[in-house]
């Protein structure tokens, strides 16, 4: 399939025309919605027993100078103790503090990411899609929890899951993966009941002989994306990645158009029957 840089950021640039305070606000809410911190703190505890039973002893033995001196050195000895067994107690219980409130935070990211932001993405590159073809209209962003939510979560689940076991085994294999997996947000957007696993094979599909092609288009951004560093920020939100994120539209809507033939042969073709 045949298509360049050239064709589908001009289709990017007129949609982008058309729908411009619409894609900004869409693309600043996710942006929002990227980062929560959290801390914790202890505090020591001396153990004063000692002191006030070396007091007494302090009293009783005062007319003898060497007990005088041994009451106190104990003394010293006893609290020096107390605070090296209080101290290990509290350090053990800052630690496991710490290892609950990461897993936590790490728990309560992914469900969030899961059941919340992946939707509201695939909902997203809805709108993105409508706005390359006319007019977007900002209630797309809901679209996945009205359509097949369950299985929105899924396919979006087991996708990244795949990309993660893959970068597992170095970083190029997880790149590879993303690449294979481009098109499952767009694919999701215009066919929510579609099963995962061909999901997953439709967009494998799609990107077939097109991941090099696609790591050079979102390449061809970096010096857009420098500009961030000029602006503070501002460009980002207003001009590059509403830009970037039609621009990706763009080429899913462009392969869609090429292969259409294709997704019907898949979807007819008898149980067992290799994928093309």
């Amino acid at each position: 399939m045949g298509w360049t840089r050239k064709e589908v950021k001009e289709r990017a640039k007129a949609a982008l025309k058309r729908n411009y305070w619409k894609v900004v606000f869409v693309t600043f809410i996710f942006i929002l919605l990227g980062g929560g911190t959290g801390s914790s703190s202890a505090s020591s505890v001396v153990n004063h027993g000692d002191g006030e039973k070396a007091n007494e002893l302090i009293v009783i033995e005062t007319d003898d100078v060497e007990n005088y001196v041994d009451v106190i050195k104990n003394s010293v000895e006893n609290v020096e103790r107390q605070i090296n067994a209080n101290g290990m107690v509290i350090a053990v219980a800052f630690a496991v503090t710490i290892i609950v409130i990461i897993t936590l935070i790490c728990v309560i990211g992914i469900a969030v990411d899961v059941f919340l932001i992946n939707p509201l993405w695939v909902g997203a590159q809805r709108f993105m899609l409508k706005s390359v073809d006319g007019e977007g209209s900002i209630s797309e962003l809901g679209y996945t929890f009205d359509h097949h939510y369950l299985n929105g979560v899924k396919t979006t689940f087991m996708r990244d899951l795949y990309i993660f076991l893959w970068t597992l085994l170095f970083i190029i294999p997880g790149i590879y993966k993303k690449y294979q997996y481009y098109m499952v947000d767009f694919i999701l957007a215009e066919n929510p009941d579609m099963p995962y696993p061909e999901v997953l094979r439709r967009s494998k599909d799609m990107m077939e002989g097109q991941k090099w092609n696609a790591f050079v288009l979102d390449i061809s951004f970096i010096l857009w994306h420098m500009l961030t560093f000029v602006t503070c920020g501002f460009s980002e939100i207003l001009y590059v990645k509403p830009y970037v994120n039609l621009t990706r539209a763009a080429l899913y809507r462009r392969l869609s158009e090429g292969v259409r033939g294709d997704m019907a042969y898949i979807e007819t073709r008898p149980e067992g029957e290799p994928v093309r």
